[in-house]
């Protein structure tokens, strides 16, 4: 999604400045020593020493190019952290008017998932380990499963590898085993030399291929070390001795090793524990933090009110959830309501059904670390950097002496030595780069983590609803009245709130906070219910059921009508004349008449 500007800070800051900070020093450094091997290809070429001005020209660039590089993304951690109104990214699609247009594609559950995870109080993001080696880690560490993916593929890197290391000794001990017992004639032959060197550049493969920075969705299929593969590989380690003494000795005879095959194996191995323990150590630090919580605040009830099933679902969305916007940022809208009205006869009855599923803005929430935590990221951060110092160091120092490769002596073993002395150091400078890069990917993964806490609320209505008609105001010689059509609803609804503690791992760039994002805790939410339910209760309340009039100049004709049927009922009512004098008497019989 694109940066979205809002004058209302949500308090997120550049998790990246101290580590940026150590990475630019290093990358300064490093371009520093290919500047210095460049401005001396001069003075090498004018003495005569092409060769090793070609060499110092080449290792100057490559210097330059990868200090440079460090240097530049040092400098981009320090910079400003954009976050605009749309981070972090949605738990699920965000169905909201306001979202139509923005595209997330890195959502992390579905609106079936998360209703699955609040209505049977489980979390889905802690999957089961699905291998061996993954359950053995997780038995051993038992709180690994309940911290983010990133950590989780980290540990398991870090454990395959050395068990690839731990496999590869077997393998070369059973070799070492298959020849010193006689059932290989490997005597006065340079078999375990060669066999050592291949041990040293597997071991260098297997830390290799684990050198990735951080991976922030959960997988546990790299690496995987069946009882196949096992099989396999202690076979070939014992007949490799077998097979290699018959080429030796009938198809060509093997020299011997130049190279210190021994001291690449022991550095590999004693950087191999200390990175394991770097990363172990970490890890075990922010899992004393995890607190897989899994609770929810739910409320049934049954109401009885005259209101539209309509109006409830408007009133939730609009007033009662609106109101609980952090910084007037828009709600997650995971599932929009639809009533869903069902009419049943022609008489004015029917029933419904509707639910929706909000979540707040995430609020950042500060990571709990304590100041070991914080010590050990900077110290993993900082070694891993000062092993790829040391390690241009070196190749500043003894790149150029490859030149004597040219002008070996006619003795092999001086020339063996010569080749050793020139090799053996970018070897070992080589590997001392790939394990300080190792450390400080891994170290990177620390500084990423940012967490946020938000509120998501799942409603509920459902039941049955009758019209029926309610006049008032109908005077006997007024008028006025009202006529209204009241709905009578019977509902049954179903609130259910948590508070949620999620996290995703973020990135300096354009996608700084657009990767997934995952539920670590649910935990109770008593006070936000309860003031849902008592807004829901109280819209009800207040409605009018019986339309009357609101405005002044309704209220003033109405009071002049009255004032016309009271005259006129008081003209009716006015006696006439006639009714003043009476009706005539009847006449008494004549006196004088016979």
């Amino acid at each position: 999604m694109a940066y979205e500007y809002g004058s209302i800070d949500l308090g997120i800051r550049n998790p990246f400045r101290i580590e940026g900070a150590v990475l630019t020093v290093a990358g300064v450094i490093i371009a520093g020593l290919g500047l210095i091997a460049l401005l001396r290809v001069q003075g090498l070429v004018s003495s005569g020493d092409e060769v090793r001005g070609w060499l110092s020209l080449a290792l100057g660039i490559v210097l330059i190019a990868r200090g440079a590089a460090d240097a530049g993304i040092g400098i981009f951690e320090m910079l400003r952290f954009f976050v605009g109104r749309a981070v972090p990214t949605s738990l699920a699609k965000n169905v909201a008017k306001s979202e139509a247009g923005t595209t997330e594609t890195a959502v992390a559950y579905s609106s079936q998932g998360l209703e699955q995870m609040l209505q049977g109080r489980k979390n889905l993001t802690f999957l089961e380990p699905t291998d061996w080696f993954s359950r053995l880690v997780h038995t051993i560490f038992t709180k690994l499963l309940f911290l983010p993916y990133g950590y989780r593929n980290l540990a398991l890197d870090v454990a395959r590898a050395m068990l690839q290391t731990l496999i590869a000794f077997l393998c070369f001990g059973l070799a070492w085993f298959s020849g010193s017992t006689g059932l290989t004639n490997i005597t006065n032959t340079p078999v375990l030399d060669w066999l050592a060197l291949v041990l040293a550049a597997y071991l260098f493969w297997a830390w290799w291929s684990r050198r990735a920075a951080i991976n922030r969705k959960l997988d546990e299929r790299g690496g995987t070390v069946s009882t196949t593969k096992l099989a396999i590989w202690i076979a070939a380690a014992v007949l490799a001795p077998f097979l290699l003494s018959l080429f030796h000795a009938n198809v060509y005879a093997l020299p011997p090793v130049p190279l210190n095959a021994g001291s690449y194996v022991m550095l590999i191995t004693v950087l191999g524990i200390a990175t394991t323990a770097i990363t172990g150590v970490m890890i075990s630090a922010r899992a004393k933090e995890a607190t897989p919580t899994v609770e929810v605040s739910e409320h049934r009830d049954n109401w009885q009110e005259s209101i539209h099933p309509q109006e409830i679902f408007i009133n939730f969305e609009n007033i009662v959830m609106a109101n609980r916007r952090y910084k007037e940022v828009p709600n997650r809208i995971y599932r929009d309501f639809d009533a869903q009205l069902v009419e049943e006869g022609s008489d004015g009855k029917g029933r419904f059904d509707g639910e929706m599923i909000q979540e707040t803005q995430p609020e950042h929430h500060e990571l709990p670390t304590t100041p070991t935590f914080r010590a050990l990221r900077i110290a993993g951060t900082s070694v891993g950097q000062v092993l790829r110092v040391v390690a241009a160091i070196m190749l500043f120092v003894y790149v150029p002496r490859l030149a004597e490769l040219g002008n070996l002596p006619s003795d092999a073993a001086q020339a063996a030595t010569v080749i050793a002395g020139a090799i053996n150091p970018i070897l070992i400078a080589a590997i001392l780069a790939l394990f300080g890069r190792m450390i400080a990917n891994h170290a990177h993964v620390f500084w990423s983590e940012i967490q946020f806490e938000s509120l998501m609320v799942y409603f509920r209505c459902q039941g049955t609803y009758t019209e029926s008609k309610l006049s008032t105001g109908a005077a006997i010689h007024d008028s006025t009245r009202s006529e209204n059509v009241v709905v009578r609803s019977s509902m049954t609804p179903w609130v259910i709130a948590a508070r949620l503690l999620t996290s995703t791992f973020g990135a300096s760039g354009t996608r700084n906070l657009e990767f997934p994002r995952y539920i670590l805790e649910m935990r109770r939410a008593e006070e936000g219910l309860r003031a849902i339910i008592e807004d829901l209760r109280g819209f009800m309340r207040k409605r009018e059921a019986i339309a009357s009039i609101n405005n002044e100049k309704d209220l003033a004709a109405a009071a002049r009508i009255y004032q016309v049927n009271q005259q006129t009922r008081g003209q009716l009512e006015r006696p006439t004349e006639a009714d003043r004098i009476g009706p005539p008497q009847p006449s008494g019989p004549d006196i004088g008449s016979n």
